[in-house]
């Protein structure tokens, strides 16, 4: 008999350990989301789910204070362990900041944590018209446009021959530049396309073109405050104008092509509307305008290249 009971007690004894022991790791885990500053951990545990929610709302607190978005019905995301302080809630990565989902609106990819969600029963549809005040609150949309205005300096090339035919040197260029982009669902990468105009002029000269820009991009750096965009573009002229009142035979036609790339800082990137600087360096190809004529047939050198850095200032508009 005491043998036995000697053997309950170690049973109990042994339990009880390996209860405090789980108590432990349990802790350890939950307390092991880090971020860093540049990249965000999620130790001790990552899984893959899914969105069930037709609009999960994510918070930027444990307390569910501060909602930052949602994430549509069907997306694919990883979550870390369910939060201490709230059971409901696990972190997320979003942006490279931690943030936090319900768990009620996620369901695991493997079968045993389907066939939890399953009993759970149906989940609770968040009223969003009053969680999200307005859609400047999205995570980030999926389209939008940016209207610039740029100037940037010419070369001896244009200098020279506006000096020829008009007899004074030109300015710098001015334009605008109207940019649509597409950005997946909290990812960093974008692209899109730009349409471009530039132009010179003089008392009787002007020298303008017109370009379309496909154009790729990442984003290395993003808070509530603003945003860093780098992006590279290949510009194609559709139209080159090179218009005068006088002194040559014919106005030559030509077109333009040539890399582009910029960085950027928009201002208020979870709003609806943005601000946005930078700055960008253009290298571009000029044909058909390398020989140029006056009226007497006279042929003296044109415009082959130009490379100039260009600063550009403007609005920004998300699509929903």
């Amino acid at each position: 008999m005491p043998l036995i009971i000697y053997l309950m007690l170690k049973s109990k004894i042994t339990l009880v350990i390996l209860g405090l022991l789980l108590s432990f790791v349990t802790m350890a885990t939950d307390n092991s989301i880090i971020n860093d500053g540049a990249k965000v951990n999620l130790t001790g545990g990552t899984y893959p789910a899914r969105v069930i929610a037709p609009k999960a709302v994510v918070y930027a607190d444990e307390n569910m204070l501060s909602p930052l978005g949602y994430i549509g019905n069907g997306k694919a995301i990883i979550v870390g362990n369910p939060r201490r302080m709230n059971r409901d809630l696990v972190p997320i990565v979003v942006y490279g900041r931690l943030a936090f989902i319900e768990i009620k609106d996620i369901r695991y990819e493997n079968a045993s944590d389907e066939e939890y969600n399953v009993k759970r029963g149906a989940p609770r549809e968040h009223n969003v018209d009053v969680t999200i005040q307005a859609p400047e609150e999205k995570l980030s949309a999926d389209n939008s446009a940016y209207l610039t205005l740029h100037t940037y300096s010419t070369n001896e090339e244009i200098k020279n021959a506006f000096t020829v035919i008009d007899g004074s040197a030109p300015g710098s260029f001015t334009g605008f530049n109207l940019h649509f982009i597409h950005r997946k669902e909290l990812s960093r990468v974008f692209w899109g396309a730009g349409l471009d105009y530039s132009g010179v002029s003089s008392d009787n000269l002007k020298f303008a073109y017109w370009s379309l820009a496909p154009m790729l991009g990442y984003t290395p750096m993003r808070n509530k405050i603003f945003l860093v965009d780098v992006y590279a573009s290949i510009d194609f002229g559709i139209n080159t104008i090179l218009e005068l009142n006088n002194r040559l035979v014919e106005e030559p036609s030509g077109w333009v092509w040539g890399p582009e790339v910029n960085a950027r800082i928009v201002f208020f990137p979870d709003s609806k509307y943005h601000a946005v600087a930078g700055i960008g360096i253009r290298k571009y190809s000029f044909k058909g305008l390398d020989t140029l004529r006056d009226l007497n047939e006279v042929k003296f050198p044109g415009i082959t290249s130009l490379t100039s850095v260009s600063l550009f200032i403007g609005l920004g508009m998300e699509f929903d």
